[in-house]
């Protein structure tokens, strides 16, 4: 197996590989990462036996010799399936997986053009399509996308399938407690937790402004951001804001510090953080867009309220800070969720599944044929 990835930076696509390398049958599989490099990504990978491999499909300038790079360490490693995550990754990687007949599985870890010129969006629809054509199965992360990748015409009718992503109640029931103390934080404080990266998409602007209104009745509110990003010192300046590397999100536990878990997201594939946000017993107030609407049950487990409406963002945190003992029962539901329908186990048994029914689907080379990897 090759994992190629287009950012290895604090997201989706990098946590689904590591819950990929360390719960694969090591007996049936063995994969190769590459990916742009970043250190943190490649100390975990490391403590698992792998080493990170930079390649630098995030970027298109160099595009002849970017693929002829991918193709030729497809070769490198005898992978019999390539699974590609993010833009440039799908790109570069299916396109030398099909050069290398080499099967291509692809994970949309959210379908993201809007902002693009209209020419922009045609040319990136057309190209995807295309890709899609090569390509041996698009794994979606919800239903929600599946139904758009179906409808743009980005996946194939029988040639997708929907794996939401799933996460490690266990690692995160492990990872450190960083006390409010250790976080600027004070011991009365109410405090909304957000784990994201720090783009535009995710509307972290309009989410400080919410929480400045709810300021206005509770003075002791704050919101704890953990990301990266460029609006990173921008988003700093705010108010009632508190943020913090986004190393923390990966390496210790926030959430218990946290009283309610936020996002004011314009779009998702499907969400990690309100998943660990339920597992840790939080409810979870987040907008009414594909990917939330897979992961909070509006009314049982969180709060659903429309997009880009401050309004009605601030009026359901207040709502809930003023009802622990809703939010409590929110959290409970949204564990008990989260355990019988988000776990990372059936996640890699369903991508598993997916990766031999393409392996075996890859001609075969005579005796000379590489095993499976």
């Amino acid at each position: 197996m090759l994992e190629l990835l287009t950012a290895t930076t604090l997201g989706g696509g990098p946590r689904q590989v590591l819950d990929l390398v360390r719960h694969l049958p090591a007996e049936e599989f063995r994969v190769s990462v590459a990916g742009p490099p970043d250190s943190r990504f490649a100390v975990d990978l490391r403590t698992r036996g792998i080493e990170l491999v930079g390649v630098a499909v995030d970027r298109l300038g160099a595009f002849p010799l970017t693929l002829r790079a991918v193709e030729r360490l497809i070769r490198d490693v005898r992978a019999d399936v390539v699974h590609t995550h993010g833009k440039g990754a799908g790109l570069y990687g299916r396109l030398a997986a099909w050069l290398a007949a080499v099967p291509a599985v692809h994970t949309f870890h959210g379908i993201h053009y809007e902002s693009y010129s209209r020419v922009g969006q045609r040319g990136y629809l057309a190209l995807e399509r295309w890709l899609a054509g090569v390509t041996h199965t698009v794994i979606n992360v919800s239903r929600t996308q599946d139904d758009e990748a179906l409808r743009l015409g980005v996946a194939q009718p029988g040639r997708s399938a929907v794996i939401v992503n799933g996460i490690d109640v266990d690692e995160l029931a492990a990872r450190p407690v960083k006390a409010r103390a250790e976080l600027g934080l004070g011991a009365e404080t109410q405090v909304l937790g957000c784990v994201a990266r720090f783009d535009p998409i995710k509307r972290h602007d309009l989410l400080a402004r919410a929480v400045a209104r709810v300021a206005q009745r509770h003075p002791n509110v704050a919101l704890l951001l953990a990301g990266e990003g460029p609006e990173k010192d921008r988003l700093a300046g705010h108010a009632n804001v508190r943020v913090v590397p986004g190393a923390l999100g990966w390496t210790t536990n926030l959430y218990a510090s946290c009283d309610l878990y936020v996002s004011a997201s314009a779009k998702e594939g499907l969400p990690l953080a309100p998943l660990e946000a339920m597992a840790s017993g939080l409810a979870v107030v987040a907008t009414n867009v594909p990917g939330h609407q897979d992961v909070v049950d509006d009314g049982t487990t969180g709060l659903l309220v429309p997009l880009d409406d401050e309004t009605a963002l601030s009026t359901a945190i207040a709502s809930l800070l003023d009802d622990r003992q809703r939010r409590r029962q929110m959290g409970q539901a949204g564990r008990e969720r989260v355990l019988k329908e988000f776990t990372v186990r059936s996640m890699v048994a369903k991508t598993a599944d997916v990766y031999r029914a393409a392996a075996a689907a890859r001609p075969e080379r005579g005796a000379s044929a590489p095993r499976r990897r």
